[in-house]
């Protein structure tokens, strides 16, 4: 845990981690909504949700890319507090990796079943 910032310790901007961030989010957005329209695509005239596999892959990707979308606002929004810039990026970071293993899970689900 990083000790708390004193009077003297500059203050943190999340500019220079945003963009990694927001093209890593770009890469995987696009391959879960690619994953999922091929899905409904190739399935021709059967239903694409038939089993509980097919409900669980199907959640944790909606709600991976609902998780992504509010990472990605709060990423381009501007209107942070700078003096709390530090903890603002630790809680969108978390929220960043949260998705991430969210829309892996999904994939992994997808794969083994």
């Amino acid at each position: 845990m990083e000790p708390p910032l004193s009077d003297d310790t500059p203050l943190q901007d999340i500019k220079d981690f945003r963009q990694p961030m927001v093209t890593s989010l770009g890469i995987v957005l696009g391959f879960l909504l690619n994953f999922l329209g091929q899905w409904a695509i190739d399935d021709g005239q059967n239903h694409g949700v038939q089993s509980w596999a097919d409900w669980i892959i199907l959640l944790t990707f909606v709600a991976a890319i609902v998780l992504m979308l509010h990472v990605l606002y709060r990423l381009l929004n501007n209107s942070y507090d700078t003096a709390t810039a530090g903890q603002y990026y630790q809680q969108t970071f978390q929220r960043y990796m949260a998705a991430i293993c969210l829309a892996f899970a999904g994939v992994a689900v997808a794969l083994l079943f």
